[in-house]
């Protein structure tokens, strides 16, 4: 009982652009070495004066996915830029190139406290005061709007690269107000949710690297919290983290220029694809992807794949995660053994539980759930 969807964005990019953030939506939680238990999530690090929390998105709050990233700092006065959370960038961005950083964030603080999102990029992790991060230019991000029926605002900020841009770093501005009668003392509380992160392309050709499937996993693969984390972000800025690839395997690449904007075309295969709890591709399952790719104008025009597995609520992360890793991958070799694409042009991202279409409590709406995404980016 499994169902796949494809996508065949034949058009510019618009909702199939690429997002040079990984984990943006925070749906990809960490199982930390020190306790060997969930702590926070992938790809994304942070200094010890901030606590972080997974929250669960309630129905109703118009909030997408399963989870937002809840952080608790206090506040002591300072008001320069605070760093709260700070990521690897998978790909070197093109220097001279405008970014678009963007997200959601809702706070609660002190009435008499004004606060304002940041961002500092460069080659490392922005700590205040360090010799490192003296070269790095903070800056507050002034854009931003309420998102409707939502307990969120979403911000934007515009930026020339450098080709330097190895960290994001994300963080926050607080100012009193000097006229909202007497001054506060001691320490003040600071609580925020963030989800929805994006760094994208101002040029809607632009999008991933060579060697973004393994950086992804590189980046991945640090799962150290805490101390460990603390100590290496304060003394030096950086994680020990070594991207693969060289130079320009690194850098983001341009795809060619596609035809006019059309509606793309969705193949849909219902509780056919798998058997229960496995990944084998059934013959029915394999008969309708020939169909699709025999009919096919010109694979040719095929740039790139990407496939997303996903399952139903049922079962623990790690078993979903690993089934949705299982399953899209089947769909890969199949495509790879039939000389649809090539194995390089092929990103496979497995979320599991994390983005159900349908509620979880009907058997029907699981079924739904249960899906492979093969997203099929095409050139001219």
């Amino acid at each position: 009982m499994f169902l796949i969807v494809l996508f065949i964005c034949k058009t510019s990019p618009g909702s199939c652009q690429a997002n040079f953030l990984l984990n943006g939506d925070f749906e990809n939680i960490n199982n930390c070495k020190e306790f060997n238990a969930e702590c926070g999530v992938e790809a994304w690090f942070y200094l010890k004066d901030v606590k972080v929390q997974m929250m669960n998105n309630e129905a109703g709050t118009g909030v997408g996915g399963a989870n937002s990233f809840a952080i608790f700092y206090n506040w002591a006065g300072y008001k320069d830029f605070t760093p709260i959370i700070g990521t690897i960038l998978p790909c070197s961005l093109q220097k001279g190139k405008q970014y678009i950083f963007k997200g959601w964030i809702s706070a609660k603080l002190d009435p008499k406290l004004i606060l304002k999102p940041g961002i500092c990029t460069g080659p490392n992790f922005y700590v205040p005061r360090r010799a490192f991060s003296k070269e790095m230019k903070p800056d507050s991000i002034l854009q931003i709007k309420q998102v409707a029926e939502t307990p969120f605002f979403e911000f934007e900020y515009r930026f020339i690269a450098t080709g330097d841009e190895d960290y994001l770093t994300f963080g926050t501005y607080v100012t009193e107000d000097s006229l909202n009668g007497k001054k506060l003392s001691g320490l003040q509380t600071v609580s925020l949710l963030l989800d929805n992160f994006s760094l994208m392309s101002a040029d809607p050709l632009e999008t991933f690297c060579g060697a973004y499937k393994d950086n992804k996993e590189k980046i991945y693969e640090y799962n150290f919290r805490h101390k460990e984390m603390d100590y290496t972000l304060y003394a030096k800025g950086k994680l020990p983290v070594e991207l693969t690839g060289n130079k320009e395997d690194n850098l983001t690449r341009f795809e060619a220029l596609r035809p006019a904007p059309i509606k793309p075309d969705t193949l849909k295969l219902g509780d056919v694809l798998f058997d229960f709890n496995k990944a084998d591709l059934k013959g029915n399952a394999t008969k309708m992807l020939e169909t699709f790719f025999k009919d096919d104008v010109d694979k040719r025009t095929i740039d790139s794949i990407y496939i997303e597995g996903h399952t139903d609520s049922v079962g623990s992360d790690d078993r979903n995660i690993g089934l949705s890793q299982q399953r899209s991958e089947a769909v890969m070799k199949w495509l790879i053994s039939n000389n649809i694409v090539a194995n390089a042009r092929i990103a496979v991202h497995p979320f599991g539980r994390s983005r159900p279409v349908a509620f979880n409590k009907t058997p029907a709406g699981r079924a739904l759930n249960r899906r492979v995404e093969v997203i099929v980016f095409r050139r001219q």
